[in-house]
Parts: structure tokens; C-alpha cells; sequence
């Protein structure tokens, strides 16, 4: 059974920012440009000409649909005109008898661009002032706002310590950290969760800066784009479906990757919108470790790509509830209408306002590490598969005795690796009060009313329904003991923050749950009853607990035949 929690707080692991493998490594931007470049062009080169010109003529298409019908502020200026002529110079190829070598350098053109978006850089005093402001805005997230909490940076920083909490296998990491490049794939929630590990890792896992993909939308601010194009960010834009992009992007990551840059991505792809932790995952990038993996092998090198899951859990996520609506209207469709109003500015004041003063809790939860094949390793470092014999990695690349680049194999290898990857979530989770409860409260809703759907549970009118303390904390008390129960397993984290009178852990539960947010998820109805002003929400945050399936070993008999007449109000 894992520990639950990491109290001490790790000071740097290289206290020299300069040898950091991240600043190391955008201080040769100009040669990496040209090798990523090399590497993507030998890749449309080893195409047909058929097959080159058709993703050539597919890319120009598309981007010219992407800007014509999903522009975006943080786009170049001119885009179209840009690829207006690009068109002409294809068109002009195929006036040629041979259009091939024209098409090759109209792809070289398309690279250049592409690579030059991506690329980010990393900046040692924009760092230094990041790690300043950082404190500030969780020391206003985390906790109540008083002028007294305003004086001093360094007590901001101690207390965000407090509620910044770190379990799971923290140490194995720093240590491996120091001979292998370490791959970061968290669970996704919210726009936050890019700056929260930053600060995080810093801040008490004492881990050097992390290089992390950046959804390009959150450039349009230009805060946070003058921050992210300097803190080790390279851009993603998830409109580009191109082939040429893709294949970019994907360059970026194995070639950075080999070059032992540690890096963060979310193999989800995107926020989980429901609420749930993800199961099925983006295959592209995590594709990119096994080449770099392979990589390394044929060089000769022992360096391995160490892949550590994480599951980042919020008290309150602060776009939970855009995010369920928008889960619930793409899978509904036609099942599910919001009742939903935009919020005005008063709406605005209100949530500034909750947000000042109330305090909150942030987890994440490091799995056990593993390499790109799915295989722990022991206090040495070496793989060791599931019968604790070493492995070779060496072994998964040969053919015949010599290493060889297998694309078919390598794509079983990265569907083997996201299915590891997913089955570590639900070990490395970390359950906590407020999951609990919401959970507690959707089972019981969902129970009477059995002949209902998820869309038509979250359109029900919150105002007619109750939950009566008594039967609530005895679910409440069930979905602990199942969950300690499937820890002692070794199937989650041992749920410390569950423990103690149950009474007190729902009181902390209902408190904390959705903080935030002006509807309340839970609240307190006199001294015999919950209610929720928001059962979208409340959906979001039960499905935290969504992927053990507890409901169908709770035992109902408990509450009585009379449940339905119990909740109606």
C-alpha cells in the first residue's frame, strides 16, 4: 500500500538553472530547428509522389477551411493570403512535367512554418518572475483573502505548501530523474493544470522545469502568452488535422525527447469534460516516446523515457460547469437542453467574490514509474517485467539481432503503453471528500429515479429534492469502506483524507465540494438534510469515482423501501 502522502517538501534537485535540461536545450533552438526539419522532410520524402501530392493538396485545403471558418486571435496575420499563395505555387507545380520536386519544396515551406509555431523558448528570468507571481495567485486560490496574507512572498509560498499536496512516488522520480528523461502524462481537468504543475514541481517536488505542450487558444491572452512563450512551452494547435502538422508536431516531441528534454503532456488530448478520469487516450504523441526510446537504443545509449502517471484532483475545478454542459450536449444531443443562462457581470463580482474568500485543496497523485513498455523498475533503474526479472530494452527493437524501425510493432507498443497508462490513473487516484460526497448524493439520486438516463438526471429541478443526513452518511459510509477496501488492494491510493468520524469527513466534503462555483454543488439544509442548487454539476464531480463501478456493491436494504418519498420534498 503506497503512502499516502509526501509532508516533506524536496528542495531542488539542480539548484543551478542553467544546467537544467530544459534551458540546456532551447539555448539550441537554431539546431534543432534544422535537425526537426531534416526529420520531417525525410519522412514526406520516403512518400510516393501520388502520396505527396495528395497531402500537400489535403493540407492546403484544410488550412484554408481552418481560417476561413475557425480563425483565431493569436493567428498570424495574413494567413490566407499566405496560403492563397502557397495554392498557386501547387497549382504552378503542376503545369511542370514533373511536379514532384516542386511539391517537396512547397512541403519544406509547409514545415518551416509549422516547426517555427511550435517551437517555444525558455527564459531563466521570466522563470524566476513566474515563480513569484505563481505564489501570489495560489496563495488567492487557495486560501481566504485578508491584506494581512498580502505581506511577504515567502509566506505565501509556505503556505501554498500546506495545500499543494503531493503523494505517490515522488522519490522514485527524483531519483530516476537524475539518469533518464522523465515523461509526465497527468490527467487533464482544467486550463489551469499546465501552470499548477509548473508551480507544483517547483514549488515541493524541487523538480527542474518541465517543457509541456500548449494548447494554442491560450495564447490569445497576452499574459499568459508572454509567460508560456518563455517558461519551456511548445504551441499545439488541435484545429491543424493535417498531415504535415501532425507529422510535425510529433517530430518536435521524439526529437526533444531524445535530446533528454523532460517534458509534461496530457495523453487525454484534452480536458476530461464529464468529469471522469480519461480511458481512452491520444496515441499520437505517446508513438513519439517509443521512437525516441528506439532512438536511443540504436545510439547505444542507457538512458530510458521514464513515464510517470498523475492524476491532478481539484476541490473545485473552476470550469466545471461549462465543461459537463458541454460533455452532456455533444454525447445527448437531442436528450439534453441547458437551462442555463450566460453569466453577467454581477454573476462575475459573485464568483470573484467566492473565490477571495474561500479556501481550497489541490492533490496530485504520482504513479509508479515506468518505461515505454509498461515496466517498473527497481532501486537501480533497471526494467523489470511482471515477474520481477530484468528486460533489455534492447529485445523490443531487434529483428533478427539488429535493432530496426517497425512501425506495425511500434503501434501495438503505444496502444499497450496508453492502456498501461489509463490502468495507472485509477491506481494513482487519490480519493477525497469531495468526491465522495458528490458520489454518494448522484447514487442516491440515480436510485430513485432508476428509468432515468444521466441527461435526464441533470435536468431534474434541484429545488425538489433532499437528502436526509442520516441515510446520506450511511452511503457515505459504505463507498469509504469500498474504497479503503480496493486500496489495500493496491488498486488506489489509500484514501487518508477519509479517514476519521464520518461525520466530519462529509461536514469537509460539503464544504469544499465545487467551493467556487455560485451554485452550490451541496449545501447544509437545517440540522437533517443536504440539497444541490446544481446536479450537472454534482454528475461532474461524481464521476471522479465513475471508473470503479461501487454503486452495484452498495447495500440499499439499509435506507428502507421508502427512499423516493425521502428525497421528494
Amino acid at each position: 500500500m503506497q503512502a499516502p502522502y509526501n509532508y516533506q517538501k524536496f528542495q531542488q534537485l539542480v539548484p543551478d538553472m542553467e544546467n537544467w535540461p530544459v534551458y540546456r536545450f532551447f539555448s539550441g533552438k537554431k539546431e534543432f530547428l534544422l535537425k526537426l526539419r531534416a526529420d520531417v522532410m525525410e519522412q514526406l520524402s520516403a512518400l510516393s509522389k501520388e502520396e505527396l501530392d495528395q497531402v500537400v493538396a489535403r493540407t492546403l485545403y484544410l488550412e484554408k477551411q481552418r481560417v476561413k471558418n475557425s480563425a483565431w486571435k493569436v493567428d498570424p496575420p495574413n494567413e490566407m493570403q499566405y496560403y492563397r499563395k502557397i495554392q498557386a505555387e501547387y497549382n504552378t507545380n503542376h503545369l511542370l512535367p514533373d511536379p514532384h520536386p516542386g511539391n517537396l519544396d512547397t512541403a519544406s515551406r509547409l514545415v518551416n512554418r509549422f516547426s517555427a509555431e511550435i517551437f517555444g523558448h525558455f527564459n531563466s528570468k521570466t522563470f524566476s518572475l513566474a515563480r513569484k507571481l505563481s505564489d501570489f495567485f495560489f496563495h488567492l486560490m487557495l486560501f481566504p483573502f485578508s491584506l494581512s496574507s498580502l505581506f511577504g512572498l515567502k509566506r505565501m509560498h509556505l503556505r501554498n505548501q500546506e495545500s499543494i499536496m503531493l503523494n505517490g512516488h515522488l522519490e522514485e522520480v527524483r531519483q530516476l530523474f537524475l539518469k533518464h528523461t522523465v515523461v509526465l502524462v497527468p490527467t487533464h481537468s482544467s486550463n489551469l493544470d499546465s501552470m499548477l504543475l509548473g508551480y507544483a514541481l517547483d514549488l515541493a517536488a524541487g523538480l527542474p522545469a518541465f517543457s509541456y505542450g500548449a494548447g494554442l487558444n491560450l495564447y490569445d491572452s497576452e499574459f499568459f502568452a508572454f509567460f508560456m512563450n518563455r517558461l519551456g512551452a511548445y504551441r499545439v494547435d488541435r484545429r491543424k488535422k493535417n498531415s504535415i502538422y501532425l507529422h510535425t508536431l510529433t517530430s518536435y516531441s521524439k526529437l526533444s525527447i531524445f535530446d533528454g528534454v523532460n517534458t509534461i503532456f496530457f495523453p487525454g488530448g484534452t480536458r476530461s469534460r464529464s468529469g471522469e478520469i480519461e480511458s481512452k487516450l491520444k496515441l499520437g504523441l505517446l508513438g513519439s516516446l517509443i521512437q525516441a526510446q528506439r532512438m536511443l537504443v540504436e545510439r547505444g545509449e542507457e538512458r530510458k523515457i521514464v513515464i510517470v502517471p498523475m492524476v491532478i484532483n481539484y476541490e473545485s475545478v473552476l470550469e466545471a460547469r461549462a465543461l459537463i454542459f458541454q460533455h452532456l450536449a455533444n454525447t445527448g444531443q437531442e436528450k439534453f437542453t441547458s437551462r442555463g443562462r450566460k453569466p453577467g457581470l454581477i454573476s462575475y463580482w459573485r464568483f470573484m467574490g467566492r473565490f477571495l474568500k474561500q479556501s481550497s485543496g489541490i492533490y496530485l497523485s504520482f504513479g509508479k514509474p515506468m518505461d515505454v513498455f509498461g515496466n517498473y523498475f527497481d532501486q537501480s533503474g533497471n526494467s523489470m517485467d511482471g515477474k520481477s526479472h530484468p528486460v533489455n530494452l534492447r529485445d523490443y527493437f531487434r529483428n533478427n539481432g539488429s535493432i530496426v524501425r517497425d512501425e506495425q510493432r511500434e503501434m501495438i507498443y503505444t496502444r499497450e503503453l496508453g492502456e498501461k497508462i489509463a490502468q495507472a490513473y485509477k491506481q494513482c487516484n487519490f480519493i477525497i471528500p469531495a468526491h465522495l460526497v458528490a458520489h454518494a448524493a448522484f447514487l442516491m439520486l440515480a436510485r430513485v429515479n432508476s428509468h432515468m438516463d444521466v441527461y435526464a438526471l441533470a435536468q431534474l429541478p434541484e429545488e425538489e429534492y433532499r437528502f436526509p443526513a442520516k441515510d446520506f452518511t450511511a452511503i457515505c459510509t459504505q463507498l469509504r469502506d469500498l474504497l479503503i477496501h480496493r486500496a489495500e488492494r493496491g488498486e488506489l491510493i489509500y484514501p487518508l483524507e477519509l479517514e476519521g468520524p464520518i461525520d466530519r469527513v462529509v461536514e469537509k466534503g460539503v464544504h469544499t465540494l465545487g467551493c467556487y462555483h455560485l451554485r452550490r454543488v451541496l449545501l447544509t439544509v437545517g440540522q437533517s438534510h443536504y440539497a444541490s442548487e446544481d446536479f450537472p454539476c454534482l454528475i461532474y464531480y461524481s464521476n471522479r469515482l465513475q471508473c470503479y463501478d461501487l454503486k452495484d456493491e452498495l447495500d440499499w436494504s439499509v435506507l428502507g423501501e421508502d427512499l423516493p418519498s425521502k428525497l421528494l420534498k
